[in-house]
């Protein structure tokens, strides 16, 4: 039967904050409490400093005076977890090597005496020592292995952390879709248990994954939602990252304040915390705000500078980034041979990140087969070696026809993930995506402070075109009209179509006279449009607009739309071909702080 300090110990993950209060106040009761007790409320505490507050150093004399206490009472489940703790101390105070020694030694003995639940902050943490000593595919493997030891008991709170790590290493080594699975299934599991600091993790990891395969808005909305969640938890050494996440994925979008603050955070992190890899993430934080925004040569000097900070700590990710961008630089201002010299170097650095994902791919494969060629292990005889060879050739015909059906389902899958939020017409989002996307981005200009405009197109008179010339040539109006549409405004604003002719497009931070000025140009671009169906010329095609912003004509999708389609209806009935802005309210409301506005 547990003790009450061990139920404090196994609940101490699934809320920390109240566990560490609940095992200070043990410790400061009028009854002190026994020696067992007090040492794993010493231990709670110990490991609280060490992942969740501000300086993991703090966790020192804790993890001391509890190893000190397990080992009078001969407790070697909580030595170890004491030891463990201490080892990943000296991981967050660049002692890696040593670190990475230790808990080698005493994993042989965590595998045997510990339960699965303790053993997996031994596995975690030598993943970490991996992970810090540029081995990322043994890296994988202990996170794997931790991952693997949590599936064996019930759900802990433990599983998205693991869940989140490994995803973080696979980011590393360019494994992109596999990360953003695991990030996504583990902050369904956050919604479970009280872990901002996890959140915040697995969101900048999410991030950097839908970055790596090329979504930059979906990116966009991951950051806009990992720095929600940031200003909930407290700034500490481990946080640089989702800094040079935010940055790069604002610079791209044109949203330099914003990276600006990111960078400025990146530098209070680095300048308070110098060690791990805050310096490469403060370096590449300031490079993609300098290649997006400043003159070529402050450009190359934020890379040079990033690529020696990454070259010394070999982090191959920001390498492969930095040199690549450099060697584009240089070959757009003709110094190609300073070009060719980079895109060498992005070349090497991306050949050693491919072999450590080659490597862990092979890992994992190698462990999903283990019990398959164990079974080969117990008979020697010629018989049974020759069944388990033509038992090996029928299952690897069987894994190859199991990867192409798997194939096969991933492919129907993302399809299907597409055409769900897409028109399958005009290829613009569907009315579906937009009642997914409009309250993130709503929030988003909420905490930017920032307007909103959404806008309502009607194309006029297009029932004539159906009328005149049949539904088929309808129908490629409207497949003109939707690329016409996709091409003619900033990435950043988001058009839908509505239904039927009607149309809809959300355009952040603009407001109502920008949103004007860019659909009427857009309407006179529509006019000049020439589409030509069966011999005959299509010109001359006009829309009415409505045009709503947030917050002076609501602060809901419902109330957006509302406002638009009044303004609509004016344009109609003021002749059509027109673009009407939706009033003010009488009684307005305060406006924001800043009132960004660009034209598309």
């Amino acid at each position: 039967m547990s003790s009450a300090g061990e139920d404090l110990w196994d609940e101490h993950f699934r809320d920390p904050v109240a566990a560490a209060a609940r095992a200070q106040g043990l410790l400061e009761a009028e009854t002190p409490p026994g020696p067992s007790d007090a040492a794993w409320a010493e231990l709670v505490i110990a490991y609280h400093r060490l992942f969740y507050a501000a300086r993991p150093a703090e966790a020192h004399d804790w993890l001391a005076q509890a190893r000190t206490h397990f080992a009078q009472s001969n407790d070697r489940r909580g030595v170890l977890l004491a030891d463990t703790g201490s080892a990943r101390l000296m991981i967050f105070e660049q002692a890696v090597h040593p670190a990475r020694e230790r808990l080698l030694a005493l994993y042989p003995e965590a595998e045997e005496i510990l339960p699965p639940r303790d053993r997996f902050w031994v596995a975690n943490a030598l993943g970490a020592a991996y992970y810090f000593t540029d081995q990322i595919d043994e890296a994988i493997r202990y996170l794997h292995e931790a991952l693997e030891m949590l599936r064996t008991i019930a759900p802990s709170p433990q599983l998205p952390a693991i869940m989140s790590n490994l995803a973080a290493a696979l980011v590393t080594v360019g494994d992109y879709e596999p990360a953003r699975e695991l990030t996504q299934d583990a902050l369904g599991l956050l919604s479970h248990y009280n872990n901002p600091q996890v959140l915040l993790f697995a969101r900048a990891t999410l991030a950097a994954a839908l970055l790596g395969m090329g979504e930059s808005n979906e990116a966009l909305f991951a950051v806009d939602a990992m720095l929600d969640a940031a200003e909930a938890v407290p700034r500490r050494a481990s946080q640089n990252n989702y800094c040079a996440v935010a940055a790069e994925i604002f610079a791209m979008h044109g949203h330099f304040a914003e990276a600006e603050r990111c960078v400025a955070t990146a530098k209070a992190i680095h300048d308070e915390y110098t060690g791990g890899f805050n310096e490469v993430h403060y370096r590449w934080a300031a490079a993609a705000l300098a290649t997006a925004r400043e003159s070529d040569t402050a450009a190359i000097d934020a890379l040079l500078q990033t690529v020696a900070v990454a070259d010394r700590i070999k982090h191959l990710p920001t390498l492969c980034k930095a040199h690549e961008r450099l060697a584009q630089r240089y070959a757009l201002l003709g110094r190609f041979e300073a070009a060719y010299r980079h895109q060498q170097e992005f070349i090497v650095a991306q050949t050693r990140r491919l072999a450590n994902r080659a490597s862990a791919k092979y890992y994992l494969l190698k462990i999903q087969h283990e019990l398959r060629h164990a079974t080969s292990e117990l008979d020697r005889t010629e018989r049974q070696r020759q069944e388990t060879i033509a038992l090996n050739r029928q299952l690897e015909r069987l894994n190859g026809e199991l990867q192409q059906k798997v194939a096969e389902v991933e492919e129907l899958q993302a399809r299907l993930a597409v055409e769900a939020m897409h028109d399958p017409l005009t290829q613009l989002f569907n009315r579906r995506y937009l009642d997914a996307v409009m309250p993130g981005l709503v929030a988003s200009a909420a905490r930017r402070g920032t307007p909103l405009a959404l806008a309502l197109i009607d194309l006029d008179h297009f029932k004539l075109v159906n009328d005149r010339f049949g539904h088929p040539a309808g129908d490629l109006v409207l497949k003109h009209i939707g690329r016409l549409f996709l091409t003619s405004l900033r990435l950043s604003d988001v058009f839908f179509r509505y239904g039927g002719e009607e149309f809809c497009v959300a355009l952040p931070d603009t407001n109502g006279p920008a949103t004007q000025k860019a659909l009427t140009a857009l309407a006179a671009k529509l006019r000049e449009h020439t589409i030509t169906w069966d011999g005959e010329h299509l010109r001359g095609i006009t829309f009415s607009a409505g045009i709503a912003v947030y917050p002076e004509n609501g602060e809901t999708l419902a109330d957006l739309i509302q406002s638009a389609d009044r303004a609509l209806y004016e344009a109609k009935r003021a002749g059509r071909n027109r673009v009407e802005l939706a009033p003010i309210p009488a009684a307005e409301r305060p406006r924001s702080k800043r009132q960004a506005s660009s034209a598309a």
